[in-house]
């Protein structure tokens, strides 16, 4: 991601806050032939790594295996608002609201069923909160599926992160910017601006940058 300077970097605790709030993720693994694979997936968020679980017939977990090495993606695309609700006639204020983090990772691997179902236990305990079922455990319950099956730690060593929530906008702009996203109201306006109006809050002052990129 460019790093504009427009956008002030996100401070740790703000990227782990965001992380924490999403539930899925893309990682990216580079396949022998120079393409990049690209799942989406389910995950828990660490400090120092990310655990994930994965099909080990999917070709994303076979280029993660072979290069060891990979990125992992966590985005919120927000909203795209016109130009004209910044500028009547420059075209250039268009733009598209997100938030994302690029973790790059090195992956330690693991096929044992034992170690499958621990991962998949933290899984649920973080997306089945309160919710009951059946231990994930190596037997004819979950044996089957534990042996389709891999665990990935995804240990961060870089990280790259953007929010771009009108940050670079003066006070006037962003609030018709808010004004026009609750009007609107399509699909993500009312969380878009939400967390523009929360980033608004934490730096009222504004700032306006030529480039908007």
């Amino acid at each position: 991601m460019f790093a504009s300077p427009s956008y002030p970097a996100p401070t740790p605790g703000e990227i782990d806050a965001f992380v924490a709030e999403q539930f899925c993720g893309k990682l990216i693994a580079t396949d022998a032939g120079g393409f990049p694979r690209v799942s989406l997936l389910p995950f828990v968020p660490g400090p120092e790594s990310i655990e994930v679980h994965m099909v080990q017939a999917d070709p994303t977990f076979e280029a993660l295996r072979a290069a060891g090495r990979a990125s992992f993606l966590v985005d919120e695309p927000l909203a795209f608002t016109p130009h004209d609700v910044v500028s009547p006639d420059y075209a250039g204020m268009a733009t598209l609201h997100f938030r994302a983090v690029v973790f790059h990772v090195e992956a330690e691997i693991s096929l044992a069923p034992q170690h499958v179902a621990e991962a998949l236990e933290r899984l649920l305990r973080r997306y089945e909160e309160g919710r009951r079922w059946l231990p994930v455990l190596d037997g004819p319950t979950y044996g089957r599926d534990l042996r389709r099956l891999a665990v990935a730690r995804l240990r961060k060593v870089g990280v790259e992160a953007k929010f771009k929530v009108a940050q670079n906008r003066t006070p006037d702009q962003r609030e018709r910017l808010l004004e026009f996203l609750r009007a609107r109201g399509q699909g993500g306006d009312e969380r878009a601006a939400r967390v523009i109006q929360a980033a608004a809050a934490a730096d009222p002052r504004g700032r306006r940058a030529p480039a908007d990129r």
